[in-house]
């Protein structure tokens, strides 16, 4: 085996020898699992990217200018999911490193997982777990449910789609905010465009599908909480940043919120001093929505063929997947 011949998984949820990663070995590349179940500092994914690795199949670990600048053999990142906010692109793209995403491998998990955490909070299902687990047995008031009511969803990509799809299926009412929606998509869905201040305002059931960026940053802030029913319920699953958590604790110790379902923070993991930990109406869980069954194959299985078309000289076939496309053409 030749010196830059290594591929490392740096995402958190595999280990050494599971069967997803064979064909990157069939293909005569050595692949090296993380199994810290964490994953990598900024130190420490220097000091992996030292030597011979020339791709990883990437988490959450943060590729900084300074990581490509120590990585002289580092060929592509292919990521573990579709965010890239822990990326720098400009800087991969000035290495002549590609950034390769799983687009449409796990989105309907992702709607999944956001779905179920807005019908648990909806039907009030936890807390009254909690009553039976008890010994009690108790009319704790009626729960407001989600059919017949509106959903507001915020970003109609494949995860918004997918979102408002099971929200039309439940018999919700959909209003979307996206400027980059197409008429045919919200026609497709029988959703209606809105303004987002409008959509906090008319929403039972808020659910956020954007990327993170220094636009969409604290998209929901205090101005826009202000807005909302005193019985609504938010939903995020997609990049904590889009939430500013100080406002979102105010919302929720003012009861002018009815309920809140959280799988992503501004800070990971979620400090054991925040106080969203504190709140009954309040559903938490570890940046985990997009990690069902099926999403572990065909997200895996996305990763590895990019890495192996890349690497074996096809580009173009990664094309729809690399967010920095321009380096393929080098």
């Amino acid at each position: 085996m030749t010196k830059a011949r290594k591929i490392l998984v740096n995402t958190e949820q595999f280990k050494n020898g599971d069967a997803l990663f064979e064909p990157l070995i069939a293909a005569g590349y050595e692949v090296e699992v993380n199994e810290t179940f964490r994953l990598p500092s900024e130190a420490e994914l220097i000091e992996k990217l030292r030597d011979g690795v020339v791709a990883t199949i990437a988490g959450g670990e943060p590729y900084t200018a300074h990581v490509l600048e120590t990585a002289p053999d580092l060929k592509i990142i292919a990521r573990w999911g579709v965010g890239y906010d822990k990326v720098d692109v400009a800087a991969a793209t000035k290495a002549g490193i590609p950034v390769a995403m799983a687009f449409g491998a796990n989105h309907e998990s992702v709607a999944e997982y956001a779905h179920a955490m807005a019908l648990s909070l909806a039907c009030r299902i936890g807390p009254r777990d909690a009553i039976v687990k008890s010994g009690k047995w108790v009319f704790d008031g009626f729960h407001p449910g989600l059919w017949g009511r509106t959903a507001g969803i915020v970003g109609l990509g494949r995860i918004g789609g997918a979102m408002a799809r099971r929200c039309v299926g439940g018999g919700m009412k959909v209003v979307v905010y996206d400027p980059f929606a197409t008429d045919e998509q919200l026609q497709s869905l029988g959703a209606t465009r809105i303004v987002l201040e409008e959509l906090f305002a008319v929403a039972d059931l808020i659910s956020v599908h954007a990327p993170s960026t220094p636009e969409t940053r604290h998209l929901v802030n205090a101005e826009r909480l202000a807005l909302v029913k005193p019985t609504a319920i938010l939903v995020n699953t997609s990049r904590g940043p889009l939430i500013d958590e100080t406002a979102l604790v105010a919302a929720l110790a003012e009861n002018r919120i009815g309920g809140v379902g959280l799988d992503v923070f501004e800070v990971e993991p979620l400090p054991e001093s925040s106080r969203l930990r504190s709140f009954d109406n309040v559903l938490l869980s570890p940046h985990v929505s997009g990690m069902d069954r099926m999403a572990e194959r065909l997200v895996t299985e996305r990763c590895v063929s990019n890495i192996l078309e890349f690497l074996g000289g096809r580009s173009k076939a990664i094309a729809p997947y690399v967010v920095n496309p321009q380096v393929l053409a080098g």
